[in-house]
């Protein structure tokens, strides 16, 4: 019976159980020039050319080795022949076409002394390679025939030959040009790279690489969830939920005054714990960078958050006290957070600003009278969450600086400014707000019973002179009202009872004032002028030393006739201001321990002070 064999079949023969084709022990195998270089550049393109040049020498080396040591046995050639027969097998291979230009070759005895060549490849295949796929390279990039001409003629001679390329057609030059010569004669950072692994250097596996790679991709792929929930919610908590999903540590987010903005993975009281040594570190070194810090109890990876160069909080992931320096992912994914977190911080920043201006629009349109009638207020004030229904208060925050600086004021009144806004938000209170001469005008939506008209305005004091210390900060308050027609009175109410707060009293509200704050709001100047006339005698009047007096006498009735406590204020001396004091005595002809006197002349000294007269 006949058998049509297949192609396949008549390539290998039949291999039944009884027939085996049988191979060399050290068999060539050949494959075509295209799917090498299709090799090669999945290599470059998956570890870079920097990781894989080494390995495609080192490849080349072992071609070049068993090169000469099948010349050796097959060739009848002595050592020079051996070494120029080289390029012939370069050839024979498909690896380039060859010139050699150089031919130096010492031999002392049966052994090659010194050796050294010079020559060109022309069509070298890795070089094609790299232009036939349009890539760009500033190196030579030859790196297997190097390879396989240093291993081929090193195990020729014995020694070890390195060869290099100095030209490449790879980065558009006319031809490859290369040398060779002994490794002794090389400066090592020309072959270390390339030759054989020295007992410092540090092999990264393959498998380490991979596994960077997939931390970076997982890195990444969380990035891009944390944006996608940025631009869904913009909420730190939700972003926190997804961090939650990968970082088991608690997570702290603050700004720079240590105040916690969210925190996940961790209970509030075991949070305030482990804040108290981090801050310390803060006041005595503020975090630049990323930092590991360890403390007695816990330590945390720190990262500052930046918006426009300056630092306005802090995001952390703690760890226990025990820990070493945490994985580098952690590093990654805290970098990326605080990244988030500066992006939030500007996404409400810039919603609080589009909203403060439009509080500020309809404030300064009610203080005008710009509306056509409440009811139209009512739905403006609707739209912005403010109920207007009850009683309301207008503040007037005064503000005065140390030093006149123009450009140094404004940013500190910036500055101010929204620190009015953060108290207010803090405490959940929608209020308008607008610029009026040095201060600030507020409109409050509250009744005079309310626990922010009683301790609102020393909060907000103790806060603001915590924060900048150089500001002179008063608080006037008007009366209640629920009329929205006099807002504008309600302003000018608020500003006269900040005319009469002093260094010991910053706050005053309107009510307080009595019969002298109503002459005084309803500018009836001449009358106070009057009164006050009656009440100081001769010490009254438009005078330097008249006006010293009246200073004198005011700051006097005010520390209750304490001299100590004056002559500090007034920087005099104990019996210097004693003197004063007896001679304005005798001047108004008034007994200054009568306390009906004291207060007579105390009010007027305050009327006069209010309207500009010392």
């Amino acid at each position: 019976m006949v058998h049509n064999m297949t192609p396949m079949q008549m390539m290998w023969g039949s291999m039944d159980k009884k027939q085996s084709r049988k191979f060399p022990e050290d068999r060539p195998v050949e494959f075509p020039r295209a799917s090498f270089a299709s090799w090669q550049l999945q290599l470059i393109k998956m570890l870079g050319l920097e990781k894989v040049k080494k390995s495609f020498f080192q490849f080349g080396w072992s071609q070049g080795r068993d090169a000469a040591l099948a010349a050796k046995e097959q060739q009848d050639m002595d050592i020079l022949g051996l070494i120029f027969h080289g390029p012939a097998i370069h050839e024979a291979w498909g690896q380039a076409n060859v010139n050699v230009d150089v031919k130096q070759v010492e031999i002392s005895g049966d052994q090659v002394a010194s050796i050294l060549l010079k020559g060109r490849w022309h069509h070298s295949f890795e070089a094609e390679t790299y232009r036939d796929e349009q890539l760009t390279t500033v190196k030579p990039v030859c790196y297997t025939l190097c390879g396989f001409a240093s291993g081929y003629i090193s195990t020729l001679i014995g020694k070890d030959v390195f060869f290099k390329e100095s030209a490449c057609e790879a980065c558009r030059d006319e031809f490859c040009e290369w040398e060779g010569k002994l490794l002794e004669e090389w400066a090592p950072a020309e072959y270390e790279h390339f030759m054989e692994i020295g007992p410092t250097e540090e092999i990264v596996p393959f498998s380490q690489v991979e596994e960077e790679r997939n931390r970076l991709q997982m890195v990444i792929d969380i990035h891009n969830e944390l944006t996608d929930e940025l631009i869904r919610s913009n909420q730190l908590k939700n972003i926190l939920g997804i961090l939650k999903k990968h970082i088991t540590e608690p997570m702290i987010v603050e700004n720079t005054k240590g105040q916690i903005i969210e925190f996940e993975n961790i209970d509030m009281g075991a949070l305030t714990h482990l804040q108290a040594p981090f801050h310390k570190r803060l006041n005595e070194w503020p975090i630049q960078k990323t930092e590991f810090l360890q403390f007695e109890h816990s330590s945390r990876l720190s990262a500052p958050i930046y918006i426009q160069n300056h630092v306005i909080g802090y995001c952390s992931f703690v760890y226990g006290h025990e820990r070493s320096a945490p994985p580098e992912i952690d590093r990654m994914l805290l970098g990326r957070f605080a990244s988030i977190c500066a992006l939030v911080h500007l996404n409400n920043k810039n919603i609080m600003e589009a909203n403060v201006r439009t509080k500020g629009i309809l404030f300064e349109k009610m203080l005008m009278d710009g509306f056509e009638s409440k009811e139209q207020i009512v739905r403006e004030m609707n739209l912005l969450n403010i109920d207007v229904s009850g009683d309301y208060h207008v503040a007037y925050l005064a503000l005065g600086y140390n030093e006149f600086n123009e450009q140094g004021n404004l940013s500190m009144f910036t500055n101010i400014y929204e620190e009015v806004i953060q108290f207010f938000q803090e405490r959940d209170y929608e209020v308008l707000q607008v610029q009026r001469a040095n201060g600030i005008l507020c409109f409050i939506p509250e009744s005079a019973e309310h626990t922010l008209m009683h301790s609102g305005p020393q909060q907000f004091l103790k806060r603001l002179h915590k924060a900048h210390p150089k500001i002179k900060c008063q608080v006037g308050v008007s009366s209640t009202s629920r009329d929205l027609d006099q807002v504008s009175d309600r302003m000018s109410e608020a500003m006269t009872a900040a005319r009469f707060t002093t260094e010991r009293e910053p706050t005053m509200n309107f009510r307080e004032l009595g019969i002298l704050g109503i002459l005084i709001h309803s500018q009836e100047e001449q009358a106070i002028r009057k009164i006050a006339e009656l009440q100081l005698g001769q010490l009254y009047g438009k005078s330097e030393q008249q006006k010293d007096y009246m200073h004198t006498l005011y700051e006097f009735l005010m520390n209750g006739g304490n001299l100590e406590l004056t002559s500090s204020k007034l920087q005099l001396s104990v019996s210097g201001l004693r003197y004063r004091v007896n001679k304005i005595s005798e001047i108004a002809d008034l007994d200054l321990r009568d306390s009906k006197t004291q207060f007579d002349l105390l009010l007027a000294l305050k009327a006069l002070k209010v309207i500009g007269e010392f």
